[in-house]
């Protein structure tokens, strides 16, 4: 298992990703049956555009603020935290405005041609202002992130969603409510969760123009540009496709594949959100700290641990995730959950990627990271062509899962030149062995309705994947063994 500080930090980002995306569930069916099923197609296309800017805009500078911190921490790097927060205060306020202007100046000159959408204009600008604020924010937080300060960051997102949630079904209940309206409500959100994070950071904000230091600015882009563009063309995997069905297929089958696609967002919340946020921080400051062994002990404990139990949790929601989405948006959305399984396996190799690919991170090799996302890319624009006009949406997702196994299995040999470490795998294959035997027994069954096929399915299918990983993972077991056995008197202070 991980070490207990890892752990408490993957809990605080964990239960920020359940309750944002237990928000996310809510609005859900307000979004997909208060819109058109093309609608809600165009708005999926916006956030996922506005996604990808905001990766652009950052220029990779918050993975290194977390490389950077921990190194200035240790004393192993010739720079002062002043410099350092200087610095990020700086970059951070010229990338929000840069990237707030391009996406003007790109939206207007692309958005017309995609779409015939009505209110082009406020569309546009209430994203800019989206962006803006928050790459703002981003600064902060990936400040507080690498302080290791999870509790801040969490308690930040959730408010954040719950405004957002808030705030939308207000304008639903006495409002106008469209696409506009939903950018509306993600702009206020974003406003006040700054407003709020601001105040949590004040203590600890320093500026001065005489501690930005260019030769700092320089390396810090130097590591985090690369990774920017690996974020980039990670977001394009994601997005091209959605792109390329509304040429070739329509808005309607845009539609059923964003809802799909959307829900299984809401497991990468809680998978991917808890995992990057923190282990990155926690590996590199262990590194700086402890050393080479030390290091090595915790990737090779917590990816055996993310396999276990990472493969029957994505197995349960792709047993579950077709009658919940029916449930919440209608059966209107119904053939596009067909993709379901295959884009949780993807974000499955995402998090993944991160255990295996700590060797480029610690060594600031980033380049490795940037030449196989640019692999992937080309490979899944290329195959999407190809295979989306004869077999529609199940082809675009079954090629996301294709160039993730190829982006994974090339920045894994290459990282594992710099910093190897055990990689247990005959549990791990059982374990999936064993989860793809429930899957296959507990599909077949038919309990009735959506909700009865959702609780049903659901409850029997955690059952046995429970007992699959307890059956199987003797670390796990006694693990949970040991926490079930009842305390002697007298050992709890």
């Amino acid at each position: 298992m991980a070490s207990s500080g890892a752990l408490t930090h993957i809990r605080n980002y964990a239960s920020a990703g359940v309750l944002t995306a237990l928000a996310g569930v809510v609005t859900f069916p307000l979004f997909t049956r208060a819109l058109s099923v093309s609608d809600y197609g165009i708005l999926g296309l916006i956030t996922s555009s506005l996604t990808l800017f905001i990766a652009v805009g950052k220029l990779g500078m918050q993975h290194a603020v977390i490389r950077f911190f921990s190194q200035i921490k240790n004393g192993n790097i010739a720079y002062s935290p002043n410099q350092l927060s200087s610095t990020v205060v700086m970059l951070f306020f010229l990338f929000s405005i840069i990237a707030a202007g391009l996406w003007l100046i790109v939206g207007f000159a692309a958005l017309p041609r995609v779409s015939e959408v009505e209110n082009v204009a406020s569309l546009l600008s209430l994203a800019a202002g989206i962006i803006f604020m928050r790459l703002l924010a981003s600064g902060m937080l990936n400040y507080m992130q690498a302080q290791q300060r999870s509790a801040v960051v969490s308690v930040t997102q959730i408010v954040t969603k719950y405004l957002y949630l808030g705030t939308a079904v207000l304008i639903f209940v006495f409002g106008n409510f469209g696409i506009a309206s939903v950018l509306l409500s993600m702009l206020v959100a974003e406003i006040i969760g700054f407003l709020f994070a601001g105040r949590k950071f004040w203590p600890d904000f320093y500026f001065s123009w005489s501690e930005v230091t260019s030769s700092l600015s320089k390396a810090m882009l130097m590591y985090g540009m690369p990774l920017m563009m690996v974020e980039s063309m990670s977001l394009i995997m994601r997005l091209s496709d959605r792109y390329i069905i509304q040429a070739m297929l329509g808005e309607n089958e845009l539609g059923m594949y964003s809802a799909s696609y959307n829900l299984v967002s809401y497991l990468e919340l809680i998978l991917l959100g808890a995992m990057v946020q923190a282990l990155r921080p926690y590996y590199l400051q262990l590194w700086e700290s402890e050393g080479l062994e030390k290091t090595r002990a915790f990737l090779s404990g917590g990816l055996h641990s993310y396999l276990v139990i990472g493969f029957p949790l994505i197995t349960l929601f792709s047993l579950v995730s077709p009658y919940l989405l029916s449930f919440l948006a209608s059966e209107k959305y119904l053939p596009g959950t067909i993709i379901i399984p295959f884009v949780a396996l993807s974000y499955f190799l995402e998090g993944a990627m991160y255990f295996l690919a700590a060797g480029l991170y610690i060594k600031k090799n980033t380049k490795v990271l940037m030449f196989w996302g640019a692999v992937a890319t080309v490979l899944n624009l290329g195959l999407n062509v190809l295979f989306v006009p004869v077999f529609g949406i199940l082809a675009a997702a079954m090629v996301t899962v294709l160039c993730y196994v190829v982006f994974v299995v090339g920045i894994s040999y290459r990282a594992f030149a710099f910093l190897s470490f055990d990689v247990k795998s005959r549990i791990p294959l059982l374990i999936v062995l064993m989860s793809l035997i429930v899957y296959m027994l507990v599909h077949r069954l038919d309990f009735g309705g959506d909700v009865a096929n959702l609780l049903g399915k659901g409850s029997l299918g955690g059952v046995l994947l429970v007992g699959c990983i307890v059956t199987a993972d003797a670390q796990i077991r006694g693990w949970l063994f040991e926490r079930m056995r009842p305390r002697k008197a007298g050992t709890a202070k």
